[in-house]
């Protein structure tokens, strides 16, 4: 039988390895939510950007089929 010290020990050093390991895993958990924060960021972002380009595409295409008189397409020396 294992005397009821060493079983102690070994449970202490059993609960300082787990303490450690989920200090360990507590970090790159904190980590990786503040990547996946500035991710999302940069994402809305581009999200943004996105839409603001397509709407300006929308305004061209919509310009570019409204009817025009024949002087707008005459030469500037006109």
């Amino acid at each position: 039988m294992v005397p009821a010290m060493e079983k102690r020990e070994d449970t202490a050093i059993r609960i300082e390895k787990l303490e450690f390991l989920v200090a360990h895993l507590q970090k790159s958990f904190d980590e990786l939510n503040m990547v996946v924060f500035t991710q999302q960021r940069e994402i809305d972002q581009l999200r943004r950007a996105a839409n603001r380009m397509e709407e300006g595409y929308r305004g061209l295409l919509e310009a570019d089929r409204a009817p025009r008189s024949l002087t707008d397409d005459r030469p500037p020396h006109y």
